[in-house]
């Protein structure tokens, strides 16, 4: 593939703004391009580039050896795509895929324009709506700094710096350091050394992972297990490839990078799997917001020192040097270069209202709200834009206070009524009371989104929720036709064929959808699910109870009650409320077979489960 004209991108980006230190000819100087506009959103840190210039959004995934483009972002920038060689090959998080190539005319990134940029294109979409990510042909070509929680990054290039500390911001913090080794140039990702409970392990310092990860054969090594008390299941993750990945939150004595120690908290631990790297950890977003980082590819070091609060239990919200938060000796003074930083370089604290919506985003994703609202509320009085309003309603929103969430949405729309993100969020806040405006917002997303958008499946669930089968079959349709194959089709083919049979249309379609879903062996849905029930994981019993309802609707009762049997023998105890779906279907089965006794006792299990679950279906025109 052809990847030389990011050697002239880097340059230019270098060149047309750049800035040094003050001082002699040839004293350390940083030369510096204009800083980066980083949003934090959800733990992903995104730019602003534009394809054939369209703007996009990309994530800044420094574990990514190439620039990735979702299936969905090169159907809407209509980007033909061929098939790499079958010899060609990338493994990630789930498993390994043959990747497509997509070519476009123009790719712009921090405002320098590259020709012909070339993108690896796999299966899934990023479920953050993201079109993409900048990878590591891109971030290596120059020395990187990532200051996330201030939500900026800078291109840099040293000049006489020879092995001097290149952590320029750092006059009073503890300076940390680690080296950086390489697997190849195919391969070039940031790999070091660190600890957990004293056993040694291989880090991949990776922003396109949201948390911190431990594989589970390393957890097993430092006497880590999912076994082990205080160890808690937290759900799935997912990568490039078609599995879905069991993860556990479970307590750590300490973890150990460069001179930093974090004492007493908690890692999520998983069954990642990049042999080819060699990585027993991948170290995420949380970790990358909870310090100030300089990448030096120019030394192969990477410099880190600590910003404050907890690095991997951001939930937490200890105070600094609390448990979870780090500890370390100032081994390390800061060199000439450090100390003086470049000429010019901006403060640390915001002074415009972009400034402290990038910092506000990123506490909100540390889950700092209170000082995120604080922030936000900075920007909006500086300027009154509807993101600011957006991203303020989201901190209101995670702080419990839907009252004020509901305010900013509202007049986020009200100053930019196309935005169908604000659209989506007010009608998913207010999902539990529902009513008419809930349906505007939903037909409104409908309308004003591109239909390649990976949202639709979130909006098919939507409609799948208030009752209005119809439109959810139709967004599923839409998902689908560009999605085909996404990790969660299994989980979306599941939802149409419960659409469909609420509907009472396309029946013969809907026992495909199912028989599909089923096919694929889904062991459990994706978050999506999950935030929408307030449910324990599922596990492919909904998918029988869909299928069950199907042959109601054919007049197949002995094949319904035998779905609903086996989705009852995988309901969850934790999720025991879940049984009301198959019960009050068997019992309207039953009381066809003439098993009215049955047929009554399991409709009032049903109910007893589920007040208002016999005007859920009587909305379907089902009635004993």
């Amino acid at each position: 593939m052809r990847t030389r004209h990011w050697g002239c991108l880097a340059g230019a980006m270098l060149l047309a703004t750049a800035f040094c230190t003050a001082g002699a000819a040839d004293r350390c100087k940083l030369l510096m391009s204009t800083p980066v506009s980083v949003k934090m959103e959800n733990l992903r840190p995104v730019i602003s580039v534009e394809i054939d210039g369209a703007p996009a959004r990309f994530i800044v995934d420094t574990g990514s050896f190439f620039d990735f483009l979702s299936p969905a972002a090169a159907a809407q920038f209509k980007l033909s795509l061929r098939y790499a060689p079958p010899w060609y090959y990338v493994d990630g998080v789930g498993g390994s895929i043959i990747p497509q190539i997509a070519t476009a005319k123009t790719f712009t990134v921090a405002g320098v324009t590259a020709p012909n940029a070339e993108f690896l294109v796999g299966n899934n979409d990023l479920q953050g709506g993201e079109a993409g990510v900048v990878g590591q042909n891109i971030l290596r070509l120059t020395d990187v700094d990532y200051d996330f929680a201030d939500g900026v990054l800078r291109f840099v290039k040293p000049q006489h710096c020879g092995h001097a500390v290149l952590a320029y911001w750092a006059t009073r913090q503890n300076i940390n350091e680690v080296a950086l080794h390489w697997t190849s140039k195919q391969q070039p990702q940031l790999l070091g050394k660190a600890s957990v409970n004293g056993h040694d392990i291989e880090v991949l310092f990776d922003t396109g992972s949201p948390r911190s990860i431990l594989s589970l054969a390393a957890a097993k090594r430092a006497g880590i297990t999912p076994q082990m008390p205080g160890a808690v299941p937290v759900g799935m993750t997912s990568g490039l490839g078609q599995h879905m990945i069991q993860v556990w939150n479970v307590p750590v004595g300490v973890f150990e990078i460069g001179d930093e120690k974090i004492e007493h908290t908690h890692l999520l631990i998983g069954n990642i799997d990049v042999p080819h790297l060699g990585a027993d950890m991948l170290l995420g977003s949380d970790f990358f917001l909870a310090h100030h980082i300089y990448v030096a590819y120019s030394q192969n070091r990477l410099y880190f020192t600590y910003n404050g609060g907890p690095v991997f239990d951001i939930n937490a919200r200890q105070p600094s040097q609390a448990a979870g938060a780090p500890k370390s000796p100032n081994r390390n003074a800061p060199s000439a270069a450090a100390a003086a930083g470049p000429a010019g370089m901006p403060s640390d604290r915001p002074a415009t209202a972009a400034g402290f919506m990038r910092r506000g985003m990123a506490e909100t994703s540390r889950g700092e709200l209170t000082a995120a609202i604080a922030d936000l509320t900075r920007a909006c009085a500086i300027a009154a834009k509807a993101d600011c309003r957006y991203q303020r309603g989201i901190a209101y929103w995670r702080n419990h206070d839907p009252r004020r969430a509901l305010a900013d949405f509202d007049e986020a729309l009200k100053l930019a009524p196309g935005d169908y993100d604000a659209h989506l969020a007010r009608a998913e806040l207010q999902m539990k009371r529902l009513h008419a405006g809930i349906e505007g917002d939903l037909d409104a997303v409908d309308r004003l989104a591109p239909p390649e958008a990976d949202l639709r499946l979130q909006l098919g669930s939507l409609y799948l929720f208030i009752g209005r089968y119809p439109a959810a079959a139709h967004q599923l349709d839409v998902w689908i036709h560009y999605h085909p194959r996404d990790l969660r089709l299994p989980a979306a083919l599941g939802w149409r064929c419960g659409a469909r049979a609420a509907a009472d249309m396309k029946l013969d379609a809907a026992l495909a959808d199912c028989n599909r879903a089923l096919h694929a062996k889904l062991a459990a849905s994706h978050s999506l699910f999950w935030r929408l029930t307030h449910r324990a994981p599922p596990g492919p019993g909904w998918i029988l109870t869909n299928r069950s309802l199907v042959y109601l609707r054919l007049n197949e009762p002995g094949k319904a009650i035998a779905d609903d049997d086996a989705a009852l023998a995988q309901i969850h105890p934790a999720d025991h409320k879940a049984g009301a779906y198959p019960l009050y279907l068997r019992g309207l089965a039953e009381l066809r077979t003439g098993a009215k006794s049955r047929g009554r006792a399991d409709l009032a299990a049903a109910r007893k489960l589920m007040p208002d679950i016999a005007t859920r279906y009587a909305g379907m025109g089902l009635e004993p």
